[in-house]
């Protein structure tokens, strides 16, 4: 399941942490784009972003970086799950705004193998759970 799982992980961690939530301040000095973390290009964005929403921070943090937030699972899993606000239309964004601070960051180069946790899941196995095809249980 890799990627999907994670990003199913990480809304599980949020769930738990939320309680303990206050405030989200995201530095966006200088981000990194391409390769990275490790072998990236830094990005002079000169930005920050601030919000007691951790999930609409970070929606408005990837907007910013010319990102698709649906392809931030875990943030769309917890808007979903009501951690925060995940539609656009419900984030006031104050000061300036996102159009005028965006820089379209140059992706990962496995962005496309990165996305997959996306499409079908086509990963596993069509009969996963049944031990043979001619178990007493077996539905087909």
């Amino acid at each position: 399941m890799g990627l999907r799982q994670t990003h199913y992980n990480m809304l599980l961690t949020a769930q738990r942490l939320a309680p303990s939530w206050g405030a989200s301040l995201i530095d966006g000095y200088e981000g990194m784009e391409g390769n990275g973390p490790n072998s990236g290009t830094p990005v002079p964005s000169r930005v920050a972003l601030a919000s007691a929403d951790f999930v609409a921070n970070d929606r408005t943090a990837a907007e910013c970086m010319g990102i698709d937030p649906e392809w931030l699972g875990y943030v769309k899993y917890c808007g979903e799950m009501g951690l925060g606000q995940f539609n656009p239309t419900k984030i006031d964004v104050i000061g300036a705004k996102v159009a005028d601070v965006k820089k379209t960051y140059r992706m990962h180069p496995d962005i496309e193998k990165e996305l997959k946790w996306q499409g079908p899941m086509t990963e596993l196995p069509f009969n996963l759970g049944w031990v043979t095809p001619h178990h007493d249980s077996y539905p087909g």
